[in-house]
């Protein structure tokens, strides 16, 4: 029988995936809060974010770009197989952006569609 992490678990993962500096942690935190078909919107994003290796990329990209840390600001509410949290991009007192996350889980509790909604009076208007 294989371990099933529960969603608190998922979500801190993901969150410490968007925080992780080096390259391979944070392909380890994605690999295992996401699952290998997700898919990732915001705003920002031209086009939709596929697959586990591409998210792990993208975060990285982001970070090379943004010392600000993803937080969650809320707690996580769900029913059936999905899932939202409010969260903020933040470093010490200066918040660059807050949002809702809002997600679909698979089976194994991993999150599959992922999409960042922005607050539209933060600063974030793209990537």
């Amino acid at each position: 029988m294989s371990y099933l992490p529960d969603v608190q678990t998922t979500v801190a993962r993901y969150l410490d995936a968007w925080n992780e500096p080096d390259p391979d942690q944070r392909w380890a935190l994605v690999h295992s809060a996401v699952a290998p078909d997700a898919v990732y919107t915001d705003p920002g994003v031209k086009d939709p974010v596929e697959g586990q290796p591409a998210l792990a990329a993208f975060i990285g990209m982001f970070r090379t770009q943004f010392a600000h840390r993803l937080e969650a600001t809320g707690p996580i509410d769900g029913h059936h197989h999905y899932l939202r949290m409010p969260w903020r991009f933040a470093a010490g007192d200066d918040v660059m952006a807050t949002g809702l996350l809002v997600a679909s889980l698979d089976r194994d509790r991993k999150l599959v569609q992922i999409l960042h909604f922005v607050d539209p009076a933060s600063g974030l208007d793209g990537v």
